[in-house]
């Protein structure tokens, strides 16, 4: 039987226990439809080839955006970066570059995604709240996680690697607090395939992990992006023309 394309409440943040657990059940059944399996891998082929391209920055809803390069470095394009053996600046330099890849490729991903129909209706509101600083940081111990679990032969999808409270600090709230806009919080990372999730029975909390979209965005975009853009980091890459409009041709 095909499942529906589910939809976004328009005011997540009254999102209730019992309305939040419905939506995470619908939104498992849409990205596990093969259909939509299909699409995210798709989309996550897409998504390296424009972050290779390295001549647009996509906009907050993950379009093509604007003919910049997606990510500089002090303030310059990679093949600009000025030449260093500097250890520290070389590991300034690739944080800057993971968490850009993370931002910018998982917000053109998402983006992607919503141009095939394969994100619930209206989860695309969402797609830059969902690729921030906070998200990249969970989704670090998130992939963590999903990697040891694979290593352990454990099926990845039955793990619980964050609960909601963890969520807490992440987000500034005081422990005790209101969980309801954390709550909705993981409604919205669930709706983009971000996090996977499932609600609490009893008194177990919500358990959360890499969502379809993170899984594969991660293995199959983010790993070989930031390789392929590393040989970049130590500077005194001479542009050639290509470069003067974005990066060489070897990556197109």
């Amino acid at each position: 039987m095909s499942v529906a394309r589910p939809t976004m409440p328009l005011h997540l943040s009254s999102v209730k226990a019992e309305e939040a657990a419905e939506l995470i059940t619908q939104f498992k059944e849409w990205f596990g439809r093969n259909e939509n399996r299909d699409l995210v891998k798709s989309s996550a082929q897409r998504t390296r080839a424009f972050l290779l391209e390295y001549d647009h920055t996509p906009t907050l809803q993950g379009g093509i955006g604007d003919a910049e390069p997606w990510v500089k470095l002090e303030d310059v394009p990679l093949p600009r970066l000025q030449e260093t053996e500097d250890e520290i600046r070389l590991d300034l330099r690739l944080s800057g570059l993971r968490v850009k890849t993370f931002c910018a490729g998982a917000c053109r991903m998402i983006g992607i995604l919503n141009e095939t129909n394969a994100l619930p209706k209206f989860a695309n509101s969402y797609n830059d709240a969902s690729t921030n600083l906070a998200e990249w940081f969970l989704h670090e111990r998130l992939m963590r996680s999903y990697l040891k679990s694979k290593a352990s032969g454990e099926n990845p999808d039955t793990i619980g690697s964050a609960k909601l409270s963890d969520l807490l600090g992440l987000y500034m709230y005081e422990q005790g607090a209101q969980q309801g806009a954390v709550r909705a919080k993981i409604v919205q990372m669930v709706s983009v395939g971000l996090w996977d999730a499932d609600p609490p029975v009893g008194a177990r909390e919500w358990k959360i992990r890499a969502g379809p979209v993170a899984t594969e965005f991660h293995l199959e975009v983010f790993v070989s992006v930031v390789e392929h853009f590393k040989q970049y980091l130590r500077g005194s890459q001479e542009p050639s023309k290509e470069e003067d409009n974005g990066l060489s041709s070897n990556t197109r």
